[in-house]
C-alpha cells in the first residue's frame, strides 16, 4: 500500500535539536511520529503582538498607574456584567469595546496614552463605571464604586484595603 502525503505538509526535519514539522503557517514542535501521531505543541497564526517595554512616559511604564487603569477597566466589566442581572444592557457584550473607546477619546491605546493624562483617563473611566446601572444604584444608597488611586496603591504596597478594618484574634 502506497502511503500519500498531503501537500501542506512538509518534511519532519531536525532543527537546533529540535524535530519540527511545517503545516501550511503552522509549525509543530516535538517528537512527531508518522504512526499514531503524537504532538507536544502547535503554535498557529500571529504571535501576541504585545510590546515588551512601553515607552517612557506612558502609562503602562508605571506600574502603580497600569494597575489602577486596570483595576478601573476590570470594575467597569464587572459593573457592565451586573446590567444583564437587572435585565438590562445589550444582548452582547465586548470587553474591548472599552479600549476602543479610550483609544477613540484619547487618541492612543490604553497603556500608551502619557502619564501626564492620567487623571484625565481615570476621570473617564469612573465616569464610564458611574453610567452604569449599578454604579448609578450604589451612588444612589451612598456606596463607593471604587477606590481612589491612593487607597489602591496603598492596598498594593500593604496587601490590605486602608478602609477595612483587621480583625485581631485575641487568645
Amino acid at each position: 500500500m502506497k502511503r500519500s502525503t498531503s501537500p501542506r505538509v512538509e518534511k519532519s526535519t531536525i532543527t537546533n535539536g529540535v524535530n519540527t514539522t511545517s503545516i501550511k503557517d503552522s509549525k509543530i514542535y516535538g517528537p512527531v511520529h508518522t504512526g499514531p501521531t503524537t504532538i507536544n505543541q502547535i503554535h498557529r497564526g500571529r504571535p501576541s503582538s504585545r510590546p515588551t517595554e512601553y515607552p517612557v512616559g506612558s502609562i503602562g511604564r508605571d506600574l502603580a498607574q497600569r494597575n489602577y487603569v486596570r483595576y478601573l477597566v476590570e470594575r467597569y466589566h464587572r459593573f457592565r456584567q451586573a446590567a444583564f442581572q437587572f435585565g438590562t444592557g445589550p444582548a452582547r457584550f465586548s470587553y474591548a469595546v472599552i479600549f476602543k473607546n479610550i483609544e477613540r477619546e484619547f487618541k492612543a491605546p490604553t497603556y500608551f496614552i502619557p502619564e501626564a493624562r492620567f487623571n484625565e483617563l481615570v476621570q473617564y473611566l469612573q465616569h464610564c463605571i458611574d453610567r452604569t446601572i449599578l454604579g448609578k444604584r450604589n451612588r444612589a444608597r451612598g456606596i463607593r464604586n471604587y477606590a481612589s488611586p491612593e487607597e489602591f496603591a496603598a492596598e498594593q504596597r500593604h496587601g490590605d484595603h486602608p478602609s477595612r478594618s483587621r480583625k485581631t484574634r485575641s487568645a
